[in-house]
């Protein structure tokens, strides 16, 4: 049994010492840097499981040996995977959906209060040497926290941690996704939405919590903007391109988005002149939610067992499209 390891000097530095899991359970590894669909087509002769930490288009996909069982990511998101290729070849799709959920739900409630309580602005005040007795009214209004209702698009994993920690503040909350049982709303007393306009027209806050695909793609825009709240604060820890960023940046000019928290971008770096870095209401990170020494240490270890699972034979619990191969 072997794992492909697409990616090799990433590889050796991202696993390090603990490559030596997959010594311990039996499995070989080989280590390539990518090199067009010939050369994957020869390299993934004879294994059974490639880790990549490059996209792998159509092309890719099917130049894989016939022995390959499984790609695994080293993410949440798994849209740089050509699925609907794998799905033709029988091959399974496994992503690590769980290694920083605590840590993105964290940094997202970082991001909502920072913004609601117009802590960066204060920040670059006092850095400036100003203090006054406007400071107490500086930036836009302000409203108590527990009065307020906070929507998501999207109710998985770090949607529900999110929605926990924000409950304990006297939250209501409001959440749509079709995917998830009523047994999840009723259980965290959340209002389930029938519509994403129902969760636009009532939050205060949003939170925007999913995969990113063709249905997601710029989710936020100027019409779902539109139908917000004016005033509305809107969060985006999960993939740059659920928001238009023009829209974006719009929304915050004009007034309707009261404040923006933004980590991750549909282009990264975000351009160093785009006029949403000048814009004292939003608070913006570099695409670093996820980490901490502990996700970091889950990711690896999670990545490697996934990827001996598939050598095994067996069908992860982290498969992403085992649905549409009949395994479930």
């Amino acid at each position: 049994m072997k794992v492909l390891m697409y990616g090799a000097e990433i590889a050796k530095v991202f696993f390090g010492d603990l490559l030596a899991i997959l010594d311990e359970k039996g499995v070989g590894y080989d280590l390539v840097e990518p090199n067009g669909p010939e050369a994957l087509a020869e390299n993934s002769k004879d294994h059974e499981a490639i880790i990549t930490f490059f996209p792998l288009d159509e092309k890719l996909v099917n130049a894989l040996a016939p022995s390959v069982k499984g790609i695994v990511v080293t993410s949440i998101g798994f849209d740089t995977i050509d699925v609907a290729a794998a799905n033709q070849r029988g091959i399974l799709v496994c992503n690590i959906p769980d290694y920083c959920t605590e840590e993105v739900a964290l940094h997202t409630v970082t991001l909502i209060l920072a913004g609601l309580r117009n802590l960066c602005q204060y920040d670059r005040y006092v850095r400036a040497g100003k203090w006054d007795n406007r400071g107490m009214v500086l930036g836009r209004p302000r409203h108590r926290l527990s009065t307020l209702t906070m929507g998501f698009m999207g109710f998985g994993r770090i949607g529900q941690k999110v929605a926990g920690m924000m409950t304990g503040f006297g939250v209501k909350i409001i959440a749509y996704d079709p995917y998830v049982p009523d047994t999840v709303f009723a259980s965290m007393n959340v209002e389930r939405a029938g519509a994403p306009d129902e969760v636009y027209e009532k939050s205060d806050i949003l939170s925007v919590c999913m995969l990113l695909n063709d249905e997601t793609y710029h989710l936020i825009n100027r019409d779902s903007i539109a139908k917000m709240k004016d005033g509305v604060i809107i969060v985006n820890t999960a993939r740059g391109a659920l928001f238009d960023l023009e829209s974006v940046t719009e929304g915050l000019q004009s007034g309707k988005i009261g404040a923006a928290g933004i980590d991750v971008w549909e282009n990264e770096p975000v351009a160093a002149d785009h006029p949403i870095l000048k814009d004292d209401n939003a608070t913006l990170s570099t695409h670093c939610a996820y980490f901490s020494i502990e996700s970091g240490e889950d990711l690896r270890r999670k990545t490697l067992l996934t990827a001996v699972n598939v050598c095994n034979g067996e069908v992860p619990y982290n498969c992403v499209n085992k649905k549409a191969l009949g395994l479930v």
